[in-house]
């Protein structure tokens, strides 16, 4: 991989200082980088300093007498492209075919055999505004790499997501993206997750469930699979899905996924199971009233004038115990998650010891409900093995790719 072709586009944001970081370490690295800028990212970071870390001068002008085509040619030259930080503004440009300077231009003569990457980096209402995320959306179905933002404290003060992508973990996607299109990547495992939540149902339109959304099963699943494994998701209703190539599967209820994640596990070898599904604890067994009783999850509809309702739940069994006596791969490396209401970690970490002792998982990551932020966005997670807490990590973003160096190995 010695002396690939890197075309490096900077837009304006203030994260374009991070860029230089990127940048020397590619360089360093035996890679040849040439920089590509708006006008507005030089109002975060200086020319001088490209060229120096690129020993080749800045591209900013389409128009520079003498070099229109060699700029389009740039295309042609460079084995992968990367736009770090891409704006807000620069990736709505981009999404409606604008090419209104040297960056936007190059992007609508990008060849698509070769790799386009763009790292995301702005406020968080700019990210999750429906402007930008359908240009995302849109760029993403063309063939561009969407990379994953963070989630953290902004430039302008926000927590949220939105946070340029750590620069240490572009530089390994870089790689891991052009050992892919050399043809040098190694055969990659096979995955299972699990995610979401189970609905069991009272009549045919209530139900009972929790709060699980599948958010964090799906930033791992994306990881993974840009990674280039197998990953297949299995997944309740409702459930938030991957945005990359996945294998889904839908499931409904307890008995459902049960049924689903056993034929599943005897019928393919996985090399992992990441478990992230929330398991109903209970299912409906009774509903009684003074003026009938009847067995719950039927396909009828409960008469809202029924008086002094009650419900019987009958407990379901811990599917996370079965897995690995399951399986068809019997070294399976399980990751099991243990959400907890305590606030104390010394007592989740008893939580977690118990499960590591029934389930035989080999991983648990443990999270807490007092960190999980107002919009379901769940934060702050530990990695326990069988003998300690290995790390603790402050979003799903980074609990993914620490899973990633686990499996991987």
């Amino acid at each position: 991989m010695l002396k690939s072709k890197i075309l490096f586009k900077i837009s304006g944001s203030i994260a374009a200082y991070k860029s230089a970081y990127l940048i020397s370490k590619l360089v360093q690295n035996g890679f040849d980088v040439q920089t590509v800028v708006t006008t507005s990212s030089l109002h975060f970071i200086g020319k001088a300093t490209l060229e120096g870390l690129t020993g080749k001068p800045v591209l900013i002008d389409q128009y520079e007498d003498g070099k229109m085509m060699s700029h389009i040619n740039l295309m042609k030259w460079a084995d992968l492209i990367i736009l770090c930080p891409a704006s807000a503004n620069t990736i709505n440009k981009m999404a409606n075919g604008i090419a209104d300077n040297l960056v936007t231009s190059l992007f609508l003569a990008h060849s698509w055999d070769k790799p386009y990457l763009i790292a995301p980096a702005m406020n968080t209402a700019m990210y999750k505004h429906p402007a930008t995320q359908e240009s995302l959306k849109r760029l993403k179905d063309w063939g561009v790499d969407i990379l994953p933002t963070d989630s953290g404290h902004l430039a302008c003060g926000d927590i949220g997501e939105g946070k340029l992508f750590d620069p240490d973990h572009i530089y390994d996607h870089i790689v891991d993206v052009l050992n892919n299109q050399n043809g040098n990547s190694d055969s990659k495992k096979s995955i299972l997750i699990t995610a979401g939540a189970t609905r069991e149902s009272i009549d045919g339109v209530r139900f009972i469930t929790n709060l699980s959304t599948g958010n964090t099963a799906a930033t791992i699943a994306d990881h993974l699979s840009s990674k280039g494994y197998k990953v297949t998701y299995l997944h309740g209703i409702n459930t938030l899905l991957p945005n990359n190539k996945t294998n889904n599967i839908q499931y409904r209820d307890f008995q459902n996924f049960k049924e689903t994640l056993n034929e599943l596990l005897e019928s393919n070898y996985y090399d992992s199971v990441i478990h992230l599904a929330a398991i109903s604890d209970y299912t409906v067994d009774k509903i009684k009233s003074e003026e009938l009783a009847l067995s719950g999850s039927g396909k009828s509809k409960l008469d809202s004038e029924l008086s002094n309702l009650t419900i019987n739940l009958k407990p379901t069994s811990k599917i996370v115990d079965k897995i690995k006596s399951i399986s068809k791969n019997k070294d399976v490396v399980l990751f099991a998650f243990k959400f907890s209401g305590s606030s104390s970690l010394d007592e989740s970490k008893k939580e977690v010891g118990k499960l590591l002792k029934h389930s035989n998982a080999d991983f648990v990551v443990l999270n807490h409900l007092q960190d999980r932020t107002k919009d379901g966005i769940q934060t702050n997670y530990y990695i326990f093995n069988k003998s300690a807490l290995l790390k603790n990590v402050e979003n799903s973003t980074q609990l993914a790719i620490e899973i990633e160096q686990i499996i991987k190995v």
